[in-house]
């Protein structure tokens, strides 16, 4: 009692009334009937009515986990408090950031109606459309990436079902991402680091590209930047760890459901705790759990948006990719060729400043190891999780999958740059570094117009060839392109085929054959027997119209019997 007779106010009711929720929210799970959610979601395309079935047990599990596992969360003793490391502010670096993000939304929405590229026409016609309920329980490729599929659905129906809408949710996140760098990076370097990194992505060859790409890297690239960010928090042993954890969870379950690789994110995460941890130490330890927690969370809210697609997901993910055909886009030498070209293709001096930027951005991660391991681990550990992971699986090696982690290298590149300048400039350092990164930035901006150019032209392919074609001449769409002109039904006149035996017949019939296909690579790799048939002095190259999206330059090829080449 106190010195009034009056009880102090206690946190039990609160407690009481939170767990009242959870077990509610465990009898819904235990009630909610089965075969009922199934045929509710109405998955479409391969999905069968077991399969769903599978995933509203799946989701009732989990419900029943996260309920036990919240309770038991409430009662773990939270550390001590400590001061949060976040460098203060002037006046005018708001004012700048606003400016950068207005600069940046600026070159995002320049030419957003440019021509989709194959994923993104998938998206467009397989994705958008479906209802919530569909989105949420079908999954028949992994060019489903569910939360940003939604996100594209509703952008679709609000804007007209126009085929730029899809590419509205990455240009909003590929904005966001830019803040949310800047927030992470005031925690862990000065002010003018932060805002010089915001800067250098806001004109980014690679950065725009991407936010104009109608996929969830950006997307991914926003949770997982503020994820990074919430569990050094918690790992720092900053107060309110419940909430952390909370926060945590529910920002690495929503990257994971923009894209699978996204777990490998808190795979780092978990390895990064097991290295930094004083394990002698009790506050260590528990910060320790708590970091654990916040990874549970992670794992079990995972689960619980993919259980109504959950069989169909994994009967995805463990087929193997063409498989007996022998690829070259699953092993790690391609994967550093093709980082490199990508790479020298979007940033100023090409592969001589991707290189020289190697070794700056070695230095920088060698000075953010010296201010702090577990910075540094959980800044660039999950990287290397993913590059081990999916060289493991023998997945697709595309540089894509590490986009995530761009903003991170760029403050390395640019910790690394002032490094070096203060090693090697005597006379006024910073503002020669600075200087310097300004240079970088106007520099990288002039690259930009590259980002804008059409990801791949398969409507001016169509309207190229339906204008030179004469009456008895036939065409053949082959293997990818195939199924894009098939989708959107644009070439009813047009061949479909990959089966050398059919382009034959196609040639024995015409008076002259057109061909068109993309990704030479793969359609090299499916079928060798008919790409050597194509080559010269058979078929003659027409015209190849470029892309951006690499390798996706579409190919027109012609064959004349006229010319006595059969």
């Amino acid at each position: 009692m106190s010195a009034a007779g009056v009880s102090p106010p206690s946190s039990a009711p609160g407690w009481r009334r939170a767990d009242i929720l959870w077990l509610l929210l465990a009898i819904l799970a235990v009630l909610l009937p089965v075969a009922a959610s199934a045929r509710w979601f109405n998955a479409t395309y391969d999905a069968t009515i077991a399969d769903v079935e599978s995933g509203v047990w799946v989701l009732k599990l989990s419900l029943l986990a996260l309920s036990l596992t919240a309770m038991l969360l409430a009662r773990l003793p939270a550390p001590g408090v400590r001061t949060v490391n976040e460098t203060s502010t002037g006046a005018s670096f708001p004012v700048l950031l606003g400016v950068i993000l207005l600069v940046a939304l600026a070159l995002r929405v320049y030419r957003l109606d440019s021509e989709l590229w194959l994923d993104e026409i998938q998206l467009l016609v397989r994705y958008a459309p479906l209802e919530f309920r569909q989105l949420l329980s079908t999954y028949d490729s992994q060019n489903h990436q569910p939360l940003y599929s939604i996100l594209a659905g509703f952008s679709f129906h609000a804007l007209g079902g126009t085929d730029w809408s899809v590419r509205v949710p990455a240009v909003a996140f590929g904005v966001a991402s830019l803040w949310a760098l800047w927030s992470f990076a005031r925690r862990i370097t000065s002010t003018t680091e932060a805002m010089l990194g915001v800067a250098i992505l806001a004109v980014s060859y690679h950065h725009v590209w991407f936010s104009q790409n109608a996929r969830g890297y950006t997307l991914m690239m926003f949770l997982a930047v503020l994820a990074t960010g919430t569990f050094l928090r918690i790992a720092e042993g900053e107060d309110r760890p419940l909430r952390l954890a909370w926060v945590y969870g529910a920002l690495m379950a929503l990257a994971a459901y923009t894209h699978l690789t996204a777990a490998l994110i808190a795979v780092g995460h978990a390895l990064t705790i097991l290295l930094v941890t004083r394990w002698k130490d009790r506050d260590s330890r528990l910060n320790a759990t708590w970091c654990a927690s916040a990874l549970a969370l992670s794992a079990l809210l995972t689960i619980l948006l993919y259980a109504p697609m959950l069989p169909q997901v994994w009967h995805e993910v463990s087929r193997p990719t063409m498989e007996g055909v022998e690829v070259v886009w699953t092993g790690a030498g391609w994967m550093f060729r093709e980082g490199l070209r990508v790479l020298g293709a979007g940033v100023p001096g090409g592969l001589v400043t991707v290189i020289s930027g190697l070794v700056v951005v070695g230095v920088g991660m060698a000075s953010y190891w010296r201010q702090s391991r577990p910075t540094t681990l959980a800044m660039f550990l999950p990287v290397v999780v993913t590059f081990v992971a999916l060289i493991a699986t023998r997945h697709n090696l595309w540089p894509r999958f590490f986009f995530f982690a761009s903003g991170f290298l760029v403050l390395a590149a640019l910790r690394g740059g002032f490094v070096l300048v203060r090693w090697l400039v005597r006379w006024r350092p910073d503002q020669v570094a600075l200087a310097g990164a300004c240079g970088i930035a106007v520099l990288s901006l002039l690259t930009v117009p590259r980002a804008w150019l059409p990801k791949q032209q398969f409507r001016a392919a169509y309207d190229f060839v339906e204008g030179q074609r004469l009456p008895d001449d036939e065409v053949v769409a082959l293997d990818v392109a195939y199924h894009v002109y098939l989708m959107r039904g644009w070439a009813p006149t047009w061949r479909f085929t990959s089966s050398l035996t059919m382009v034959q017949e196609a040639e024995r019939s015409a008076g002259r054959t057109w061909i068109v296909y993309t990704l030479p690579t793969r359609l090299r790799a499916l079928t060798p027997e008919l790409f050597q048939h194509l080559s010269p002095p058979r078929y003659q190259v027409v015209r190849i119209l470029p892309a951006s999206v690499g390798g996706g330059e579409i190919h027109i090829l012609r064959h004349d019997p006229a010319t006595g080449h059969d």
